[in-house]
């Protein structure tokens, strides 16, 4: 997949990879991909393999994945595969989109730490 989102990393804070980190999605504290709601740490820009030293954006505009449409300024959560969904009540916000998209795509989000 190409990126031609252009996003503003900040902060990027190396983790060893638990599992395979594809590009574009949300990671949690231990170096695993987040699960449904989950609180991430940060999102990659690249895949990572398991056991290989991550590089994970923390703070800053990134580029994710997301698995359903969202629309600027909504506040995002994981699903359960790592991709950016509307976050519902009780889920950890992860971050907000800064634009929209219809269906399944990459868009640029401001993370939340």
């Amino acid at each position: 997949m190409l990126n031609k989102v252009t996003y503003q990393p900040l902060l990027k804070i190396t983790v060893q990879a638990d599992e395979l980190l594809p590009e574009f999605r949300f990671v949690d504290f231990s170096g695993k991909v987040c699960g449904d709601g989950e609180k991430s740490f940060g999102s990659v820009e690249k895949t990572w393999r398991e056991g290989s030293f991550a590089s994970i954006i923390t703070l800053g505009s990134v580029p994710i994945e997301t698995s359903q449409t969202v629309a600027a300024g909504d506040a995002l959560t994981s699903d359960a595969h790592g991709k950016a969904k509307p976050a519902g009540e009780g889920d950890a916000i992860n971050g907000r989109a800064l634009e929209t998209c219809v269906g399944s795509g990459i868009v640029k989000i401001f993370l939340v730490p």
